[in-house]
């Protein structure tokens, strides 16, 4: 006789909705109003200037007078020749050497990274004024040379040629930095099956490892155009004295007038950063049709490619190794020291002028050095705090919450990439300039553009690294009733660290040698001033010698900051 079994009735799943904290809520509100307030508010107030005429209404006649009386035309034309050479020249240096470096046995490749390495993180304006001194048109150094011997000056450094070449040799660190991390990434056995099929070195390279690689370069490439839009420190220093306008220094021009035409530089913004925006969206088609037609090409443990042999083109690889590390560092380097230790200016080669009196003047005799030099070291400790604690928090909201709106939190953080700087700078003048909070002209104020343009980079990057930690840890603490915060601080950002650092870095030392902003927003005075506008303040006024010696404090500073983190790195921290 048996017994009738009950039938066992199984439970559906229970789905457990993610908690939201109050805390959580209040901290994305922040978040956003932080953005709403560092990158939204200031592009509205770009598009009002743009069309505000004097008498309080609204119009399109900024943007007919640009046209009519200020050859807008010319100086858009000038603007895209000298941002599509510059980052033509870059990209082509950088690819051919990121592939030098990264696919053969080419000798001399710590001198090539370390070079790129040195080109990135040193002021743009360093190798405009070392080259100034070797090769302007009428007392360059080597055209004096020239001169005397042939009795030609073949050089002229202060043309459009010359702004391309020097604005290449800072951008192509960039572009070689990006390919060759993209290609010790690619696996390279499909590398060694086009090697086995019978295809020549050159021909891999150009069919197989160039295509694996094609989204970095095109990325590079875009972010030179713009880099090369906002860049001011070469056109000023090259350009401006032959007359040559671009977009950065024809507002410049509007915003250091009198009185200040920034209607006229707000409807100049407003044009270039929808000429960057077309870019963007070409950049995006791109990326986007090639990822359509894409297949994995990275893997966990792929095979090294095996280095390519040069054979007899071996020492014209190293050759255009040392050529290219002496034309955009070393020489550089030399020639601005020089120039510090030089009492006298052009034409003098000799050692009979060289002291430390410029360094001494700028150090203790000129009245302002230690204010300006405090003023440098705070804007960027504050740009730093801001730049982290947002990027953090979105990159945090982006990869760990489901929380509605929060993909237009990170586009608010990241859109800023594709604006000019100068023009941004603009919208914040615009926004600030008449506001009833005294920001503009203060420290405050630059710190948060800065950060503004420095979130981008570091959102970037943040949000990698969070892709990057498995999130099983972080459940694993939630299982043994950590908390939100508690898992936060004692998990992810720990394992973070590295990142975190990585973004520190990126951002301390572009705040120590921007000169865009303070130049722009500081309103000239001493309280708010920063080294980088000081020496372009002393190159303006023709004091060659202490322009220099605070580059070499500067850059002194930047390299004392950065190659003890590039250790840390290079241990594998």
């Amino acid at each position: 006789m048996s017994l009738a079994q009950p039938a066992l009735t199984v439970a559906p799943p229970v789905r457990l909705k993610p908690q939201r904290s109050v805390g959580l809520i209040i901290v994305y509100a922040l978040t956003a109003a932080a953005l709403l307030l560092l990158t939204v508010y200031p592009m509205v107030w770009l598009l009002i200037g743009s069309v505000s005429d004097k008498d309080g209404g609204y119009s399109v006649a900024n943007y007919i007078e640009l046209h009519d009386k200020f050859g807008a035309g010319g100086v858009l034309i000038n603007s895209w020749i000298f941002a599509f050479g510059a980052a033509a020249a870059a990209t082509i240096t950088g690819v051919v050497l990121a592939v030098l470096v990264a696919r053969t046995d080419v000798p001399l490749k710590k001198l090539a990274r370390f070079s790129a390495i040195l080109a990135f993180v040193s002021p743009p304006w360093l190798t405009a004024m070392a080259y100034v001194y070797i090769a302007s048109p009428n007392a360059g150094l080597v055209n004096q040379l020239f001169d005397q011997i042939v009795g030609i000056k073949p050089f002229d450094i202060q043309s459009m040629s010359g702004m391309i070449f020097v604005t290449a040799l800072f951008l192509y660190s960039f572009v070689f930095l990006t390919v060759e991390a993209a290609l010790s990434s690619v696996d390279g056995s499909f590398e060694e099956a086009a090697r086995v099929a019978g295809a020549r070195p050159l021909r891999v390279i150009r069919t197989v490892t160039l295509p694996l690689v094609t989204p970095a370069i095109v990325s590079a490439t875009a972010f030179s155009i713009i880099i090369a839009w906002g860049l001011f420190a070469v056109p000023a220093i090259l350009g401006m004295p032959a007359r040559i306008y671009v977009f950065s220094t024809q507002l410049y021009l509007f915003l250091s007038s009198f009185p200040p035409r920034l209607e006229l530089a707000a409807a100049m913004g407003v044009t270039f950063v929808a000429t960057a925006l077309v870019v963007g969206m070409l950049v995006w088609v791109v990326q986007r049709r090639r990822q359509s037609n894409s297949f994995a090409v990275v893997i966990g443990k792929g095979a090294r490619a095996a280095a390519v042999p040069l054979r007899r083109w071996r020492p014209v690889a190293a050759l255009f190794i040392v050529l290219l590390s002496l034309l955009s560092v070393i020489g550089p380097y030399l020639v601005v020291l020089w120039m510090s230790l030089n009492t006298r200016w052009f034409g003098n080669a000799s050692l009979a002028g060289l002291s430390f009196a410029n360094f001494d003047y700028v150090v203790r005799q000129y009245f302002a050095f230690w204010q300006i030099s405090g003023n440098t070291l705070r804007i960027a400790a504050m740009e730093v705090v801001i730049v982290l604690l947002i990027a953090t928090a979105v990159s945090y909201f982006t990869r760990r919450t489901k929380l509605r709106g929060r993909f237009l939190l990170q586009g608010a953080a990241m859109y800023t990439l594709l604006v000019p700087s100068v023009a941004f700078l603009t919208a914040v003048m615009w926004a600030w300039i008449g506001a009833p909070i005294a920001l503009y002209g203060g420290l405050t104020l630059i710190a948060m553009t800065q950060a503004a343009r420095s979130l981008p980079i570091a959102t970037r990057n943040i949000g990698d690294g969070f892709g990057q930690i498995d999130r099983s840890l972080e459940e694993a603490a939630r299982i043994c009733g950590a908390g939100r915060l508690r898992t936060l601080a004692t998990v992810t950002l720990p394992l973070l660290r590295p990142v975190l650092l990585a973004a520190f870095t990126v951002v301390f030392l572009s705040a120590l040698r921007d000169l865009n902003t303070p130049l722009f927003l500081g309103g000239g005075s001493t309280k708010s001033m920063t080294l980088s506008v000081l020496i372009f303040q002393f190159w303006s006024e023709t004091r060659i010698g202490e322009a220099a010696a605070l580059t070499i404090i500067l850059l002194s500073v930047t390299l004392a900051i950065f190659l003890p983190l590039s250790r840390t790195f290079s241990r594998g921290y």
